[in-house]
């Protein structure tokens, strides 16, 4: 009897420490376990191991560039010139015609982002149902945000930069002896090209909503806005005292000249209710002054006369169109760009660009005139002869915007018109790449 109470009190103290044994080392385990952010985070790094602590909470990334420098005030400004179009929307029982537009800009880049730019305005306008031509002058405060810079860092050598522009506008509107003022929200975008030396070509279509009555339609038109739209192009020039920072892409091309001529056609509604379009054959004369600013981007004044057909009568007499003035295109070389810059005897460049010039018209008792800002487009099958020679083929197409005023005794039919022309070429030339001078 005592030795089987011996044993069953020794089973008993042996369970005992058993279970102490065990209590102890998950205590002693649970504190292992339970320790402070900073003690996970100061062994983790000693051991050299990656923690996932480190990396939360982060911003997005962004490309911060080259240094943003500014050793004094002018450091970072700019000066514009730049000129183009703008459209007033048709009112009540008015349409007016493409205004011709000329501006100059200051501005300033506060940070790589953020720019401040003040512009001085002037337009022409014509209203078409009482032939009145309305003036405007007036001041546009902008702010720009340079998107190409926020997404892929500061670069001042980039070639293509991308801005968004919005601001306010103010105009006062003239016509005949009648004056008004309007306040305005403009908001659109920038394309600006650093051609190098300090100097870009850019590119800005916007659209403006007006406070009522810069038409000087408030007699007849119930809206309490107006609403214009269009852009302008033109050049910059860039000031920094750190030189580095004016200049462009270091690849640039040469300066070149080309002639070309070819046939043109006319196409007009009443063109084809009157002779069809190949009855329209007139010719086109072109001759050209452009630069290479990178291996892909080139820009190419031309001076131009072209002639054709517009209208036939009855009697089976035809009479002549004439458009002459000048264009300013920009050129995107498609074979280099997919080449990486790289250049070949074969290119295929894109060419679009404003065309400011002159139209008279033959009509069978009197001639019509106009001054017209147009739009054309086209490209160029271009193949390199010899090292400074090429020839070349180039379709294009023409939209020629115009009024002309209906003469009428009754002072409810003479009235202003819009009209548009579209005008097609094919013409072949040769050009000489004036790099040989060099």
């Amino acid at each position: 009897m005592n030795m089987k109470l011996t044993r069953t009190i020794l089973l008993l103290f042996s369970l005992t420490l058993s279970v102490a044994g065990l209590g102890a080392q998950e205590q002693s385990d649970s504190s292992a376990v339970v320790l402070s952010p900073a003690d996970t985070l100061e062994n983790s790094d000693s051991a050299g191991m990656f923690n996932a602590l480190d990396y939360s909470m982060q911003s997005r990334y962004i490309e911060r560039g080259e240094p943003f420098i500014e050793n004094k005030f002018s450091d970072n400004t700019f000066l514009s010139v730049h000129g183009g179009s703008e459209k007033l929307s048709p009112r009540g029982n008015s349409t007016y015609n493409w205004s011709a537009a000329a501006k100059i800009s200051f501005g300033k880049w506060f940070n790589p982002y953020n720019a401040l730019r003040v512009t001085l305005a002037g337009e022409r306008t014509f209203r078409n149902n009482d032939r009145s031509v309305i003036w405007f002058a007036g001041l546009d405060i902008s702010h720009m945000f340079n998107m190409s810079r926020y997404f892929g860092g500061y670069k001042p050598s980039r070639f293509l930069e991308i801005s968004t522009v919005e601001g306010l506008r103010y105009r006062y509107s003239m016509t005949g002896g009648d004056g008004t003022s309007a306040a305005g929200l403009h908001l659109g975008f920038n394309f600006n090209m650093n051609l190098g030396g300090g100097m870009d070509f850019f590119v800005e279509p916007l659209a403006t909503f007006y406070s009522d009555n810069i038409d000087h339609s408030a007699r007849w038109n119930w809206h309490r806005y107006d609403i214009t739209y269009g852009g302008t192009m033109g050049l910059s020039y860039r000031f920094h005292s750190h030189k580095p920072y004016r200049t462009g892409p270091s690849d640039t091309g040469n300066a070149f000249v080309s002639l070309s001529a070819g046939p043109a056609f006319h196409y007009a509604d009443l063109v084809m209710e009157r002779m069809g379009l190949f009855k329209s054959l007139g010719a086109q004369v072109n001759i050209s002054y452009g630069k290479w600013f990178t291996p892909v981007f080139a820009l190419r004044a031309t001076g131009f006369f072209t002639t054709d057909k517009w209208i036939a009568y009855g009697n089976g007499d035809k009479r002549n169109a004439w458009y002459y003035g000048a264009r300013v295109e920009g050129m995107l070389e498609l074979v280099s760009l997919f080449r990486g810059g790289k250049k070949a005897d074969f290119s295929l460049p894109l060419l679009f660009g404003p065309e400011i010039a002159c139209v008279t018209k033959r009509e069978s008792t009197r001639n019509i005139n106009n001054f017209y800002l147009g739009l054309t487009g086209g490209f160029q099958l271009k193949y390199r002869i010899l090292e400074y020679i090429s020839i070349f083929m180039e379709p294009r197409i023409t939209i020629v915007p115009y009024t002309i005023v209906n003469v009428s005794e009754d002072p409810l039919k003479h009235v202003g018109h819009n009209y548009y022309d579209t005008l097609y070429n094919l013409n072949f030339g040769i050009e000489l790449d004036l790099g040989f001078l060099q």
